[in-house]
């Protein structure tokens, strides 16, 4: 699980590379 407190800056950056896995599979 992921930390309550993430930065919006890391979940960004976490949903960005999300995307980006998504899109390479």
């Amino acid at each position: 699980h992921f930390n309550r407190y993430l930065s919006r800056r890391r979940r960004i950056e976490i949903a960005h590379y999300l995307n980006l896995s998504e899109r390479t599979i």
